[in-house]
Formats: structure tokens, C-alpha cells, sequence
């Protein structure tokens, strides 16, 4: 029996998936027998969390309270939880290489139709997602070579919880705020022990946060745990906005689908324009600001970011 009316019962599977050297842990939360009823096409949801912090410990408390779907996958992303590029995280990974892996794991669960939300670098993974789905497709409709990919993948819906890069309307302020993080990850990697340096990370994401030494020692002892793959997050951001270019920009813009953008309302405002840029492309793009949160809001506002996303993508696919 559930604990709460509210909060959905799920059943919990812990699994690994292995791809030459990459090994993909993730859960994936299905519904208990009769909780949705008899679903020819199950409703699927794919959520991805932001640099250094593990999926689950990231959205374990909004799954509770999440309705609408029948299977809920998260994955550990590439460098951080469970999830290895390398056995030893010495490795550099790109982007666009967490993309091919969770499209790897998708492949193995036959998941073709689902909704995606991705927070901070799950937001910019997302982005990447959908932007390359909907080139797949275009490609197979034109008859173009596809580069040996083989799988269709329909994003019906998409959340974006302040995804890493997006940071204004402007592309050149974008970058610059972004290639910080390479000085940062170069820090970390020579220094994975120094506490100033992951001090340093949440002061450049959260600058107006409000801090506490308490919750700033539990921060950092979560991006310490893979100091290295966390290191390398953060430059493959940098190293994405190096070679991101207006048209790529363009592209990643026009193509989301209809959708939901969260921002703090102590975060960069610039957080917020971009998502009113998006808008502006996407009418059935609804944005919300969470009032007296910043960059952490995931964690500290579990049920109300649950409940935006049951509203604005739990409709109909």
C-alpha cells in the first residue's frame, strides 16, 4: 500500500549496461501490477541529472510523486554514480558521447516514444537528445545516410530544469560563462582532495544561493565522490560550448518539442531569458520560477517540480 495518495507505487529495478568499455548503470521505476491498468503503448519517461550527483540521489523524492507514467528510466550519466566511460575515470568524454550512450540504453529497452527532462548537464544532454532524434528522423524521411544508426526516437515532450550552457539569449554570453568551467575542471583533476575547488563550482552556479556551511559540506561531499568524472562534465560543457555555433544553436532551439522550462527565482536571470528565447520559437512552451530557489531547486523543491511536470507533460503524447 502506498504511503500517500499522492505518491505513486512503483516497483524498483537497479541495473548495469554494457557497452565495450562504458558500463551505463540506471533504475527503472515501473508502475506495480493495476496501479495504470492494461496500456497498449506504455507512457515513458526519461530523466537526466546534472553534473556530479548520481540519478537516483537526484530524483528519487520527484519519482514518489510523479503520476502519469508506466516506466520512468534514470541512468547514472557517464563519469558520475555507477556509470563509467572508463573503469578508472581517466578518460575525457564528450556531450555528445553521453547522448550515444543513453540512446545505447534505449536501443536495449526498445524505448522509441518517450518524454524526457534533464536538470543542469541532464538539461544540455537533453538538448543534444532531441536535437539529434529529430535529425534521424529527417534523414530517414529525405533518404540520407545516417551514419549506421539504425533506431527511430520520437521525443513527445520535454522538461528543462536550468540546463547547463543556456544561460542568456545571447550565444556569446552563453560561452563565456561556460568556458569558466575549464579552469575549474582542470583544478579539480590536479586536486581532486581541495574542497575550494567544488566550493568554487557551486559559487559560479549558485552565486546567490542561500548558503549555509552545513549544506554547502553535503554538496561537496556528493561531487567528491567521482571527483574526476565530475571533472570531466564539466569541461565537456566548455568543450561543447567551444564548438557550438549559431546555426547548431538554431537547430537545438527549433527543435524541442512542446514543453516545460523551470528556472530559481534566485538564479541568473539569464536563466529565465533563455527560456523565454525558447518560448518564442516553441508557443506551447510554458516556463515557471520558483520563487526563493536557485540552482538547487531540485533538491529542495522535489514536489513542486513534480508537480509541474506531471502538469505540463503528463498530458496526452
Amino acid at each position: 500500500m502506498c504511503l500517500s495518495c499522492e505518491i505513486s507505487c512503483l516497483i524498483k529495478d537497479r541495473c548495469f549496461f554494457e557497452l565495450a568499455e562504458t558500463r551505463i548503470a540506471y533504475t527503472l521505476f515501473k508502475e506495480s501490477k493495476g496501479a495504470v491498468g492494461n496500456s497498449i503503448a506504455p507512457r515513458r519517461l526519461l530523466l537526466l541529472h546534472g553534473a556530479g550527483v548520481a540519478g537516483e540521489l537526484t530524483w528519487t523524492f520527484i519519482v514518489n510523486y510523479l503520476k502519469h507514467w508506466d516506466e520512468i528510466l534514470v541512468p547514472d550519466l557517464l563519469g558520475m554514480g555507477d556509470s563509467y566511460f572508463d573503469a578508472l575515470d581517466h578518460l575525457p568524454f564528450s556531450i555528445e558521447d553521453i547522448s550515444h550512450s543513453l540512446f545505447s540504453l534505449l536501443a536495449h529497452y526498445n524505448w522509441h516514444s518517450f518524454d524526457l527532462a534533464g536538470y543542469s548537464l541532464g538539461g544540455l544532454v537533453a538538448l543534444e537528445m532531441n536535437e539529434e532524434s529529430k535529425r534521424l528522423l529527417h534523414s530517414k524521411s529525405n533518404k540520407e545516410p545516417d551514419n549506421g544508426a539504425s533506431q527511430d526516437y520520437v521525443i513527445n515532450s520535454l522538461c528543462l530544469i536550468e540546463p547547463a550552457l543556456f544561460s542568456d539569449q545571447s550565444l556569446q554570453a552563453s560561452l563565456l560563462f561556460r568556458q569558466s568551467f575549464t579552469p575549474l575542471a582542470a583544478n579539480i583533476k590536479a586536486d581532486p582532495s581541495n574542497e575550494k575547488h567544488f566550493i568554487d563550482f557551486l559559487d559560479l552556479v549558485s552565486p546567490n544561493r542561500i548558503s549555509s556551511p552545513k549544506m554547502d559540506e553535503l554538496a561537496v561531499q556528493r561531487l567528491q565522490k567521482r571527483p574526476l568524472g565530475f571533472a570531466h562534465a564539466l569541461a565537456a560543457v566548455s568543450n561543447y560550448a567551444d564548438c557550438l555555433t549559431d546555426t547548431k544553436l538554431k537547430r537545438l532551439i527549433n527543435s524541442i518539442p512542446r514543453g516545460l522550462g523551470i528556472v530559481g527565482g534566485l538564479s541568473n536571470p539569464g536563466l529565465l531569458h533563455a527560456q523565454q528565447n525558447i518560448q518564442s520559437q516553441q508557443k506551447n512552451w510554458h516556463i515557471e520560477s520558483l520563487v526563493n530557489t536557485d540552482h538547487s531547486l531540485i533538491y529542495v523543491r522535489p514536489k513542486n517540480v513534480a508537480k509541474l511536470i506531471n502538469q505540463y507533460l503528463g498530458g496526452s503524447s
